[in-house]
């Protein structure tokens, strides 16, 4: 599974989890941006992360 692919499962995840996320994108190999309802954002840095450390750096930003 590519990092694009594992960030479209999240995406779902989080979208389902009512977490008022509506998006997760890929920025670039080392971003990924969180789109908010209300459409505010926050970029989360992932470079060189494990699928599992992207999780954790992620949620970091959405609470």
């Amino acid at each position: 599974m590519s990092k694009t692919e594992f960030i479209k499962v999240f995406e779902l995840t989080l979208v389902s989890a009512n977490l008022d996320i509506i998006g997760l994108s890929l920025m670039d190999d080392s971003h990924a941006l969180i789109t908010f309802k209300g459409n505010g954002t926050r970029k989360a840095n992932i470079e060189g992360d494990s699928y599992g450390a992207i999780i954790k750096d992620v949620m970091k930003y959405v609470f």
